[in-house]
């Protein structure tokens, strides 16, 4: 176990050691499969398109009239779906439209409000067209054998519609990580129950079921880890061999009735405990058995911001997919403050502005980790390196967005 905090590159870097023993995969339908991450290469069995065909509503001509452009008769109708190969003969236009198979003597199309129409049967060309021009080669997108999604690749909207189109009705996906989540402390109560003196609302199950409520995980609540060591074993060796991993909210500081680590010591191994971020300096990671334990502070606001920034890419890596490390912009402060500590920190922001020139933020007025409203109220968090220890207006930081840290 590290002696020090580890920084948030350390973090990953350890996460990239980690990994779930013989994760099976499972053949499921497409229509279901969004979210799901692959354990196959997908292979294009077919051209795509899958033959020439028309980008446009227009005139097929052919190969030898790309310099004559008057009288030319149009012989045939050529709409998508039509079966038939065609061929046309020189001074001869074919009327085609958009996804129509091209006459095997044609590579070129002229739009329709390019031509002249006489007498119904002749057109003129008023626009001379390249050789080429509107239309669409086979295989031109994609060639037959080629890969076009890797083991390890998320399936999106914006693929599903790739896979699709090359015949898959299938594919080949990782099952889903098993996860149960705890909440921990006596304090907790649901909100159906009244608040007595000291007790508070159990928001960071809300939070759990929402966050992990992802196409690659099936998660389920498992309760309230009370403030006893006793119990929180039992609770554990009770779910120990039903998950892959294993989530606690807090109980992992360094209190009296924080017993997490000291029975991930003695039950198992604690791959490491602490990291020079705030908010989320009590995270820790373990094992157990076969299972993974991730230990995430109590505060709710360290729960999403950790989740998002680091235990989402580690539960995909853990699934097969690659470590992807959450996108960011660039963003522009409106403000100036002194950061008091030499750990990198996450500061909630709202968007002030947007033009040509950047984007500019404001800092949420509040910043504790257990300011709830500051998840709520902010559009994301910027990032501020170890090293840094003043920031001026004008200052540049990379800018995560709760839409796409969260999604």
């Amino acid at each position: 176990m590290n002696s020090e905090p580890l920084t948030k590159l350390e973090v990953f870097e350890l996460l990239k050691t980690i990994s779930i023993e013989n994760l099976d995969s499972e053949k499921i339908e497409l229509l279901n499969a969004e979210g799901r991450i692959l354990s196959s290469n997908i292979i294009s069995s077919i051209n795509l398109p899958p033959f020439d065909n028309s980008a446009v509503d227009g005139y097929a001509i052919h190969k030898d009239n790309l310099k004559i452009f008057d009288k030319l008769k149009c012989t045939q109708r050529i709409a998508a779906g039509d079966v038939n190969a065609s061929s046309l003969n020189a001074n001869e236009v074919a009327r085609i439209f958009t996804g129509a198979r091209m006459p095997r003597n044609s590579k070129t199309v002229v739009m329709q409000e390019n031509v002249t129409i006489a007498n119904n049967e002749y057109i003129s060309i008023n626009k001379i067209p390249k050789e080429g021009e509107n239309c669409r080669l086979i295989g031109e997108d994609i060639l037959k054998g080629s890969t076009i999604l890797k083991i390890g690749e998320k399936i999106k909207s914006t693929n599903l519609n790739l896979i699709a189109a090359i015949g898959k009705s299938h594919v080949e996906v990782k099952k889903k990580l098993q996860v149960g989540y705890f909440t921990s402390g006596n304090e907790l109560k649901e909100p159906t129950e009244v608040l007595n003196n000291a007790e508070i609302n159990n928001s960071n199950r809300f939070s759990l079921h929402s966050i992990l409520n992802k196409s690659f995980i099936e998660s389920c609540y498992l309760g309230v880890l009370k403030d006893s060591k006793e119990l929180i074993i039992e609770s554990i060796n009770k779910n120990i061999n039903n998950y892959h991993i294993l989530i606690t909210t807090g109980g992992a500081s360094v209190g009296d009735e924080d017993h997490l680590i000291n029975i991930l010591k003695e039950k198992g191994e604690i791959f490491f405990w602490k990291t020079s971020i705030k908010p989320g300096r009590p995270l820790a990671i373990g094992k157990i058995d076969k299972t993974i334990i991730i230990c995430l502070p109590g505060n709710p606001v360290s729960v999403h911001l950790l989740y998002g920034m680091i235990i989402k890419p580690f539960l995909e890596f853990l699934c097969g997919s690659k470590m992807n490390t959450p996108k960011s912009t660039k963003a522009i402060v409106k403000f100036s403050m002194k950061k008091k500590t030499k750990r990198l920190e996450w500061l909630r922001v709202i968007i002030d502005q947007e033009s040509s020139n950047g984007t500019y933020v404001n800092k949420y007025p509040q910043q504790g980790s257990g300011m709830i409203s500051s998840i709520a109220y902010s559009d994301g968090i910027i990032e501020i390196p170890e090293q840094v220890s003043q920031i001026n207006i004008g200052d540049e930081f990379d800018l995560f967005l709760f839409d796409q840290l969260f999604s």
